[in-house]
């Protein structure tokens, strides 16, 4: 039994991690440990949930690749040039990305590694004998919460991919056949499925993250914000931001300025984040990328030729007095004494050169290397979700009124008055401009844009020749070429 247990764990994660890709995982080797204890005990099962984390963590160059270039630098906050990124970046900045993108690429190989993994941690687990039935229930919503944040994140770039579940009992060779084989499935089902799994999750996890970086009941509820978010699934929004809120475990972190710096890390609104260290593979390598040329560093940091560039439209977005304002970067003494503008020149004219210092550098960073653990959903996101549910609903409401002003409270920005929003559409419209100033350089503007219609419109204003299809990104041929049964993006 031990025998097949190990030869079933590495043709899980070899023939599931990248549906079909020509290149596989490197085996792992287990020699070092008895298998029998490894794998037919809590601890085993412990280490490969542990591992089934690292594989889903969007971190170091995984966290550039996905939040910036595929999310941000094709809106209307930012966009990069120079270094050796410059030719990487240009496809997604110019919507004239290829069906063959090996950033595309890597990142489905990544996330279903994940899958594969939390599969894995799924599947083992019920063989266990003996384990309380509590602990049973918490290692498996781990994993489905792993399995479906990963589905998530596909879905946000691809639409719907293939879902790869693993029949009880099923043998070494009808696992590698699924992993070859799987189709794309409807976008119901897919969905469907997210929620399934998040809705388990959230009622055996627990309520705090022991330790960071761990799922929790919130971390489930706020995969499934975002999963009705994107479905425009008003009221299921609404029950669940609610069922967020009631838990009366989070808020906003009074100073916004360091929300993001080291100081600030134990502050009471993130719900999902990746712990980052001052290591490489292990790094918040942001900063690197946003320090202008010139700009006086730290002796242990470093300024990449990789350039990220706020717009000087956005930027001009804000109120004077915003405490957000304050991490853009509208001009600097250099290193020589020269001030250097780059908001604007002496004719007005936008230079497009403002930098967002979001990720505030970490003193004790190493080169590119910085602590900044990576936030993927906090309560911000939540009281502003549900404000746009809520307005969706019902139109202007004072409930919403409120959620927003407890976020532009904290930014120390004007309050709005309820009646100075007479419809939906202006509310609408005001929500979406919000959450480009809430949660800039987070990676959520490309998602935004398309839920309201403006994602391909806002490309056309900038001057790119943005097709309707690319609202999503194509199926990267190398999965396609290697999947007989995959179906690519229409358009593409």
């Amino acid at each position: 039994m031990t025998t097949l247990k190990l030869k079933y764990l590495t043709i899980l994660l070899l023939s599931l991690s990248t549906i079909g890709c020509n290149s596989f995982l490197k085996e792992e080797v287990y020699t070092e440990y008895d298998p029998n204890k490894f794998l037919a005990d809590e601890t085993g099962i412990d280490a490969l949930l542990t591992g089934a984390y690292a594989q889903s963590r969007i971190i170091a160059y995984d966290h550039r690749n996905y939040t910036y270039m595929m999310n941000e630098f094709n809106t209307d906050i930012a966009f990069e040039t120079g270094g050796g990124l410059e030719k990487d970046a240009a496809p997604f900045i110019q919507f004239n990305w290829s069906v063959n993108n090996s950033f595309l690429n890597s990142f489905w190989e990544k996330m279903y590694k994940a899958i594969a993994s939390a599969n894995s941690v799924i599947i083992l687990s019920n063989q266990l004998n003996g384990l309380d039935p509590a602990k049973l229930n918490k290692i498996q919503a781990e994993a489905k919460f792993i399995r479906s944040s990963s589905y998530y994140f596909l879905y946000n770039l691809f639409g719907p991919t293939p879902l790869i579940d693993i029949p009880v009992g099923a043998s070494p060779q009808e696992i590698e056949e699924i992993g070859k084989n799987a189709k794309r499935a409807d976008r119901d089902v897919f969905v469907n499925y997210i929620i399934s799994d998040l809705e388990f999750a959230k009622q055996y996890l627990p309520l705090t993250e022991s330790p960071i970086g761990r799922a929790t009941k919130g971390a489930a509820l706020g995969y499934l914000m975002k999963i009705y978010l994107k479905e425009k699934n008003w009221q299921k929004l609404a029950d669940v931001t609610q069922e967020i809120i009631d838990l009366h475990q989070y808020e906003l972190y009074s100073n916004y300025p360091r929300l993001f710096a080291i100081e600030g890390e134990s502050n009471k609104e993130y719900i999902f984040r990746a712990p980052c260290i001052a290591q490489a593979g292990y790094q918040n390598n942001y900063m690197a990328h946003a320090f202008p040329p010139n700009y006086p560093i730290l002796t242990n940091w470093v300024n990449f030729g990789a350039q990220f560039r706020t717009y000087s439209a956005f930027y001009k977005t804000f109120e004077s007095n915003d405490k957000r304002r304050e991490l853009l970067i509208r001009n600097y003494t250099d290193i020589s004494g020269k001030n250097v503008e780059l908001l604007e020149d002496n004719n007005g004219k936008a230079l497009n050169d403002v930098r967002s210092f979001k990720y505030w550098p970490d003193p004790n960073g190493v080169g590119e290397n910085m602590g900044n653990d990576i936030v993927y959903i906090r309560y911000a996101d939540v009281l502003l979700s549900r404000a746009e549910a809520l307005n969706e609903l019902n139109g202007p409401n004072q409930e919403s009124i409120d959620l927003i002003n407890q976020v532009r409270q904290r930014a120390n920005t004007t309050l709005l008055k309820l009646a100075d929003y007479t419809n939906k559409l202006l509310l609408r419209d005001f929500l979406l401009a919000e959450r480009g100033r809430e949660f800039f350089s987070e990676g959520l503007r490309r998602e935004d844009l398309i839920r309201h219609g403006k994602f391909i419109q806002s490309a056309k204003e900038r001057g790119y020749a943005a097709k309707e299809y690319q609202v999503v990104y194509p199926i990267p041929l190398q999965q396609i070429d290697a999947n007989p049964n995959l179906t690519q993006n229409e358009g593409y």
